[in-house]
């Protein structure tokens, strides 16, 4: 009798953990948004830098599509500007961005398409005062300069 009452216990609590356990419960609302590289925190905290040699800026817009610019200033040299654009979705922590030829012109000359991210945001069951900033680090581009490319959400 007393093996009957303790499997229903066991069985009662794994129940009970299975339907609280938390799963990944990003949205993308969370991850919509506009991502800039940390270089701009140069300018905040070193008043004698008036521009950055190099900048990257990511939109990704809540239906589904995104808009990059990557721009460079070197001394002595013409400011140049690259674009890109397409689509990108988003599964469990994973962003992937795709690019047609239709995305593709004389203005977005850049091809994301296969390219992967990772969104990382601190976790709500996280409770130290330490801030930790929403990111997301691109792991896998054709494209060298986004490969390992981390940008931080500028719009919380």
């Amino acid at each position: 009798m007393n093996i009957k009452y303790l499997s229903l216990v066991v069985i009662f609590f794994a129940f009970a953990k299975i339907s609280f356990a938390q799963t990944t419960a990003f949205t993308t609302q969370d991850v919509a948004g506009t991502y800039t590289n940390d270089y701009k925190k140069a300018l905040i905290t070193n008043p004698e830098v008036t521009s950055l040699p190099v900048q990257w800026q990511l939109t990704l817009s809540p239906n589904g599509t995104f808009e990059y610019h990557n721009s460079r200033q070197l001394k002595g040299q013409p400011e140049e500007h690259w674009y890109a654009k397409g689509q990108w979705t988003f599964k469990g922590k994973t962003i992937s961005f795709t690019s047609s030829q239709e995305d593709i012109d004389k203005k977005y000359t850049i091809n994301l398409n296969g390219s992967k991210a990772r969104f990382f945001k601190k976790s709500s069951r996280n409770n130290s005062p330490k801030p930790q900033p929403t990111y997301i680090q691109f792991y896998e581009s054709e494209y060298p300069v986004a490969k390992s490319l981390k940008l931080h959400k500028t719009n919380e």
